[in-house]
């Protein structure tokens, strides 16, 4: 009893780099039917009876990128962070959708996105997906220069159009 509460008091003080540099950003979609609830429009205007699933907006929130140096927490990280929401007249909610980010021109320096949909933590009608690489240790870093090819998928894994989106 003594030499555990010697060890939780001991715990206390030492820091582990691993616990404060947690940069969990995004999750895996997975697509039920149970989660899809048909969203009607009160008026077909464009013909369709059911909203097409939409083209996201996205929006650049924060790029980051690592020193390369293993001396302090999270130095050693490059950090895209991206903003996907819906556009104002959809009635769906951004929870509806999972996000497909492809990489369709330039070199990423680590695999940064993955082959698959993801979601992310939701803000106030807002997806946010942080996304990071770690960036080698004593070379010198190149700027980035990606095209990235964005969309939403459905719970039916029905896709909306796409959205070309530059990160520099």
């Amino acid at each position: 009893m003594k030499y555990s509460a010697l060890f939780l008091l001991l715990c206390n003080f030492i820091s582990f780099s691993s616990f404060a540099c947690s940069m969990a950003g995004w999750g895996v979609f997975k697509p039920t039917s149970e989660n899809w609830k048909a969203v009607t429009l009160e008026e077909p205007e464009n013909g369709f009876f059911w909203e097409l699933v939409p083209e996201p907006v996205v929006e650049l929130n924060s790029l980051s990128r690592g020193s390369g140096k293993r001396s302090s927490l999270c130095t050693d990280f490059g950090v895209i962070e991206l903003n996907v929401s819906l556009p104002e007249a959809s009635s769906y909610k951004i929870s509806d959708f999972g996000v497909y980010i492809r990489l369709i021109e330039g070199e990423q320096p680590d695999l940064i996105f993955p082959d698959l949909p993801m979601i992310g933590r939701i803000e106030g009608g807002v997806m946010k997906l942080v996304f990071p690489w770690l960036e080698p240790q004593n070379i010198k870093l190149t700027p980035l220069n990606l095209t990235l090819d964005i969309f939403l998928v459905s719970h039916r894994l029905n896709v909306g159009k796409s959205v070309t989106f530059v990160v520099k």
